[in-house]
């Protein structure tokens, strides 16, 4: 079945994100291979982590209650599908694969992130492009090119929302413009036209959802698993014929009405952003060093680095100041967290344990630690504020003041494990052991999935996904 394309006279957002997605030409420069490298790797470490959680669990046993009896799990691993649940001998089909394996990586809160707005990239478009290489095996270029038009698409949709305004508003841009960005990278990646790429576009956008009301539940890592899923859907339909409105962004009553404050003048340069965010993307992503919201990431840094100059423990403490962007504290509890996974969106919790111990550990987000001598009193003491919209964004002001007078002050621009301050290889596969397990075996594994995005043979990755052999 045919699919109609968009007229010359509904070109607007949609028509210039398909036209982007599906010119042929437009391939990144190698740069980002070696950014993409660091994401396969960590991106799959995390989700291994996050598949012991109550929500991937929960998640994982709904989908294989609704898959047919041969493929129920009895103990055994399911081969009814054709993805991997990465870290397992699991399969089940794209769409479910990409909802296990989005909800798991973002499960720890310890997945990637953009440090120029809140969004979780590759937490979204790796489980996607993954599921789909069941069905057509990739070369690391085909990753490459269909991670960066995902990436750019993100990026610019977000701009010209813009990210303020919808952000402000409530919703959880992963979960919103993130579906826009995992349907381009799907479609590139299978090679749709423009028409079916605009179907699929507006298919994903009727699908948006999500709240940052659900941050600090398991409702939250869940935001990614669907957009994944929906994506893997979306392009799956379109391709059978399946339509939406063909300008569904910029048609009245479409995305960018309802998720933003639409304004042609900024639509009118998406072309130029998506362009610009194509190569620019690589420097701006971050692996996080701390499994914690982003928003914590550059005060936990400081929190460390004053915990060395002060010397003396934490019982001089008078108070700590923390000033961050304007709009900086959206994503963060305003409440004491009242749980370990409540604890992941409280700056004032992550900061006392980078104070008390000098680290931030999966082990801190448990609900025991949260109870721990000195975390309470500490966190009394620690006041958060933002700074006016205009003063400069991206970074995070502490100023730890003590009893006997002095005032320590830390200001960071980049988190450790932001593209600016990578973490070396070593102690990305050091991360990725904490997440998958120590031994010669899990760093084989990090170094096969470290290589992914340089493959120049087509690859069904699914075996890999699925993790290194059991020893026994």
């Amino acid at each position: 079945m045919s699919v109609a394309s968009p007229t010359s006279q509904q070109a607007g957002a949609t028509a210039q994100l398909a036209g982007f997605v599906c010119d042929p030409d437009r391939r990144p420069e190698p740069a980002p291979r070696a950014a993409l490298r660091q994401l396969v790797a960590d991106t799959v470490g995390v989700a291994v982590a996050g598949l012991a959680t109550p929500a991937a669990v929960l998640v994982r046993d709904w989908v294989a209650d609704q898959a047919p009896s041969t493929g129920a799990r009895t103990g055994t691993a399911s081969t009814a599908g054709s993805a991997t649940v990465w870290g397992t001998g699991e399969r089940f089909g794209p769409a479910d694969a990409a909802l296990v394996n989005g909800t798991a990586a973002h499960a720890l809160d310890w997945d990637d992130a953009a440090p120029s707005m809140a969004m979780h990239p590759a937490a979204v478009l790796l489980p996607t492009l993954f599921a789909l290489a069941a069905r057509r095996p990739l070369t690391g270029g085909d990753l490459v090119a269909a991670y960066s038009v995902g990436s750019a698409v993100f990026r610019a949709v977000s701009e010209i929302l813009p990210h303020a305004v919808h952000y402000g508003r409530g919703w959880h841009n992963t979960s919103t413009t993130g579906r826009l960005a995992a349907t381009a990278a799907a479609s590139r990646l299978l090679g749709l036209d423009t028409g079916a790429t605009a179907h699929a576009l507006g298919i994903a956008a009727s699908q948006a959802a999500g709240s940052l009301a659900n941050f600090g539940s398991m409702t939250k890592p869940m935001h990614a698993g669907l957009t994944s899923r929906d994506a893997v859907m979306a392009v799956g339909l379109a391709t059978r014929g399946f339509t939406a409105h063909p300008a569904q962004l910029e048609a009245r009553g479409g995305f960018l009405d309802l998720f933003g404050d639409h304004d042609p003048e900024r639509t009118a340069v998406l072309g130029q952003r998506l362009e610009h965010w194509m190569t620019a993307w690589v420097d701006d992503y971050a692996i996080k060093a701390y499994p914690s919201c982003f928003a914590t990431q550059r005060a936990i840094d400081a929190g460390i680095s004053l915990r060395e100059e002060l010397g003396t423990g934490t019982a001089g403490i008078a108070r700590v100041e923390v000033t961050l962007e304007h709009g900086g504290t959206r994503p963060l509890r305003t409440t004491r967290p009242g749980n370990g996974l409540e604890a992941k969106f409280s700056l004032e919790y992550t900061l006392a344990v980078a104070l008390l111990t000098g680290d931030v550990r999966l082990g801190d987000f448990t609900d025991e630690a949260l109870r721990r001598p000195g975390v309470p009193g500490l966190m009394s003491r620690i006041t958060l504020a933002e700074r006016p919209p205009a003063d400069e964004p991206g970074h995070t002001v502490v100023r730890l003041h003590t009893d006997d007078g002095r005032v320590l002050v830390r200001d960071v621009h980049h988190s450790r494990g932001d593209s600016h301050r990578p973490l070396s290889r070593d102690e990305l596969a050091a991360k990725f052991q904490q997440c998958a397990g120590h031994g010669p075996v899990t760093r084989s594994w990090f170094d096969a999935l470290h290589a992914v995005p340089d493959s120049d043979e087509p690859r069904d990755l699914q075996t890999l996904l699925a993790g290194p052999p059991v020893q026994g």
